[in-house]
């Protein structure tokens, strides 16, 4: 019975590599590889959905999504069906994880694996560009890609969770030189998204550090520290260069506004496609209004989309999540969108006050949760196969804070996890 607890878990360790390395090039293999671990461990057994009610607003999307004899093409359909499905496969794979990792192992594989991602992705730099140092992130961006929020994920296990990290890999200079890789990489993502999660977690983070634990004083310390990324944030914007740049546009790309021609379409596409998104809601009936076009629904562009290999006047996908969701399943969904946060974060709170630890994990999920919606606005996050990581993570935090009591301890320790143990020097 044990070689078999063995082989699942390693399995599962080999999968989140290739989840890890894999993921963002191929947007199916996070899809794919989890369905085949949610179905196998439900086949199993070992996996209750009956118990993770907290999901059944993501499923009544898919409901709602779903007509019939709307005369959409099938491929457009199942593409939606993908979408829709891929954050509940991601939250139950990181359900299997709580019961066969702890959390500061699990903190450490994502330390482990954000660094084998960091360096592949400088390798393919250096395969393109012939150097690993490009002096123009504007070119990584656009020729290798945003990449996934895993390094950002690791740089901030590393830095606040030190000791623990630490513990394992046991060398200074080795996490100075994983801070530093993962860093390096997250200039060449050039992502805006990332750095603002980032600084979500770190933000609420330090707040938890600081006030809960110093009251006043903390209250001090924090508004200090606070100060000082406004103003670094303030200097970046300011500043030259690609990513300056795009900060500074960031509310016109992201909003719509008034388009005076084909280059002002093109330099705020995501606005321009949110613009298209509500010409078809106000197109559509009340009905449409209300519960959305279904799954296969596309959206006319008013022009075409000129893309390597392909041309495109209707597209499936948009870049802000929020209006992808209006567009499939109307207002409704949108609210029941935005329910499924609130439900999580008002069960998750009940449980903060049995342990420190559950406090901090606590601090986590809120992190991850305004970090991973934050990113539905600009880059369909919620729905997309590169924030695997993060709502596998919503998903293990969650079990965590459902199990993490004296008597369920003792079963997760039994089960040679032991969880408690481990994370106790998080607090």
């Amino acid at each position: 019975m044990i070689k078999i607890l063995d082989i699942e878990k390693a399995i599962l360790m080999l999968i989140l590599l290739s989840i890890a390395i894999l993921g963002y090039q191929f947007q199916f293999v996070p899809y794919v590889l989890s369905a085949i671990v949610v179905g196998y461990f439900i086949l199993k057994g070992d996996l209750k959905l009956s118990r993770y009610g907290v999901l059944m607003p993501l499923i009544l999307l898919m409901i709602l999504g779903t007509r019939i004899g709307t005369g959409f093409r099938l491929v457009d359909i199942l593409r939606d069906y993908i979408y829709f499905s891929s954050p509940i496969l991601s939250f139950l794979y990181g359900v299997i994880l709580y019961k066969r990792v702890s959390l500061q192992k699990l903190m450490v594989l994502f330390v482990a694996f954000g660094t084998i991602y960091s360096l592949y992705y400088l390798l393919q730099s250096t395969l393109q560009f012939g150097s690993i140092f490009v002096s123009d992130t504007y070119d990584t961006r656009y020729s290798i890609g945003t990449g996934t929020p895993l390094p950002m994920m690791t740089l901030f296990f590393t830095l606040f969770f030190y000791k623990n990290i630490n513990m394992v890999f046991r060398s200074h200079y080795l996490l100075l030189g994983i801070i530093l890789l993962n860093g390096i990489v997250m200039y060449y993502f050039a992502s805006r998204v990332y750095y603002f999660s980032f600084l979500i977690f770190i933000l609420l983070y330090l707040f938890y550090a600081f006030v809960a634990k110093y009251k006043k004083i903390g209250l001090i310390l924090f508004s200090g520290v606070f100060v000082i990324l406004l103003f670094l944030i303030y200097q970046m914007i300011n500043g030259e260069g690609f990513v300056a740049e795009k900060m500074r546009n960031s509310l016109d790309e992201m909003f719509i506004q008034e388009f005076d021609g084909y280059d002002s379409v093109v330099y705020n596409w995501r606005a321009y496609e949110l613009f298209e998104a509500f010409n078809t809601m106000m197109q559509g009936t009340v009905i449409h209004k209300i519960l959305g076009f279904g799954f296969g629904k596309l959206v006319h562009l008013e022009m075409e989309l000129l893309l390597p290999g392909i041309e495109l006047d209707y597209i499936p996908i948009l870049h802000n999540g929020f209006a992808y969701v209006m567009v499939k399943t109307g207002a409704v969904g949108i609210i029941i969108y935005v329910v499924f946060a609130i439900n999580l974060l008002l069960k998750s709170s009940k449980r903060i006050h049995i342990s420190p630890e559950n406090k901090t994990a606590f601090i986590l999920i809120l992190a991850s949760i305004i970090a991973v919606y934050f990113m539905t606005l600009v880059v369909n996050g919620f729905f997309s196969g590169e924030s695997f990581f993060l709502l596998l993570f919503i998903g293990y935090l969650y079990e965590f804070l459902f199990n993490n009591t004296e008597s369920d301890e003792n079963k997760h320790n039994n089960s040679n996890v032991q969880c408690g143990v481990e994370t106790k020097q998080m607090s």
